[in-house]
């Protein structure tokens, strides 16, 4: 067994628990109530009147969080007390929050109601997933060029086998593999406004993802596309890894249209 195939062994035996390791929206423990993320440690409510664009910041993480992880169901109304509760931060770093959510379309600001999180109907997730596909096929493309022009291989290797996701729920460690995954591609890319698009593009993605996941056989695949990328990356082989990944995003789509209408969000 070469050591790629020992590493992806390695990742399949893992299971989720409370680390999160991929990106900072990882603020939010999963399998939480839906009405309280989880507080993150790190900002005192001294620091947060401190520093209140990093405040702000965290909230729209963490947010971003909850919805990712089913915390914060489609249509749900987000209740600026609870959240301050939660976020132990101000009324004035939260609206700053959920307004910037606003603008990128991940809640609607109804008047007279506040944020409520964004619905997407069928045709709009497959108009994303065509994009999504675009999109991180070049960064795959980017990250194959990175590497090899960069001598970047062995540096590739280690972030990938340090993505080390443990506890008992399968689905749950895919789901952070997954996104610790996409999110190494798009780092390597070396492409900061291609991160900064993917960020808002991948949230509805993610979200619709969440059922698919419990089931084994769709992971098992998911993860052999995975290692199609990764050998293709690490062998300078930008082709070869652009369309790796587009093949792996139109799986996944596939997989995830075969559901009824009722069961995307």
């Amino acid at each position: 067994m070469n050591r790629i195939s020992k590493v992806y062994v390695k990742m399949q035996d893992k299971t989720i628990g409370q680390n999160c390791v991929y990106n900072s929206a990882c603020g939010t423990r999963p399998g939480g109530s839906a009405g309280a993320p989880h507080r993150p440690m790190s900002t005192s409510p001294s620091d947060s009147r401190k520093r209140p664009g990093n405040v702000t910041d965290r909230i729209v993480e963490q947010i971003r969080a909850a919805i990712h992880n089913g915390q914060f169901a489609p249509g749900q109304r987000l209740i600026e007390a609870d959240l301050m509760e939660s976020f132990s931060a101000t009324r004035g770093p939260l609206r700053e929050a959920l307004r910037r959510l606003g603008m990128e379309g991940t809640v609607d600001l109804v008047p007279n109601r506040g944020a409520i999180v964004k619905t997407f109907s069928r045709r709009e997730l497959i108009d994303l997933f065509r994009i999504r596909e675009s999109i991180e096929g070049l960064a795959a493309r980017l990250a194959a060029e990175e590497v090899a022009g960069k001598g970047l291989r062995d540096a590739f290797m280690q972030a990938y086998e340090a993505i080390d996701v443990q506890g008992s729920d399968p689905a749950a460690v895919f789901r952070e593999e997954n996104s610790a995954f996409h999110d190494l591609v798009l780092r390597f890319a070396g492409n900061a406004q291609l991160t900064l698009l993917m960020k808002r593009l991948q949230l509805p993605v993610l979200r619709v993802q969440i059922r698919v996941m419990l089931d084994e056989r769709y992971r098992n695949e998911s993860r052999n596309e995975h290692r199609a990328v990764l050998e293709a990356i690490i062998g300078h082989d930008p082709d070869a890894a652009e369309a790796a990944m587009r093949a792996h995003l139109r799986n996944a789509a596939h997989r995830i249209f075969e559901q009824p209408s009722t069961a995307l969000g």
